[in-house]
């Protein structure tokens, strides 16, 4: 049973993402500072959980995730505080989506959603080759 790993290029993904969300209100907050200085401290206060948000906490979590395919089942274990372990059985999924926005698709990433019927696990963007690898094994006719 070999343990697979997210991509590198996953957690850059996700961090210029949440670095594009920080910059609003943290920009926000420094121009409202005119009003009052305790808006400068909100700001500064942003700044840094954004930060710490941005290049500690996103990087261990998506480190964190394992994904292993013992027979006829899926395993995705993740967290850095609370740890969860996800199993499907392939015979209980009812859908596999998978989903690339246009700077994903530039790096080659695609994110993948497994639904079964009470449950769904979103694994982060791997690369798209694997996801294909990955349906086409689900899918094929003798599994």
């Amino acid at each position: 049973m070999k343990k697979e790993k997210l991509p590198e290029k996953t957690v850059l993904l996700w961090q210029i993402r949440l670095t594009a969300i920080a910059v609003l209100p943290v920009a926000l907050f420094a121009a409202l500072c005119f009003l009052t200085l305790w808006m400068l401290l909100a700001a500064a206060v942003a700044a840094a959980v954004f930060s710490v948000l941005i290049f500690w906490y996103i990087p261990a979590l998506l480190h964190s995730y394992e994904i292993f395919f013992p027979s006829g089942a899926i395993v995705i274990r993740c967290g850095v505080f609370l740890k969860t372990t996800h199993i499907m059985p392939f015979s209980r999924m009812v859908c596999a989506d998978t989903l690339a926005t246009p700077l994903a698709r530039k790096m080659g990433l695609s994110a993948l959603t497994l639904k079964a019927a009470r449950s769904r696990i979103i694994v982060p963007e791997l690369d798209e080759k694997y996801v294909r690898q990955f349906i086409d094994y689900i899918t094929r006719e003798d599994g």
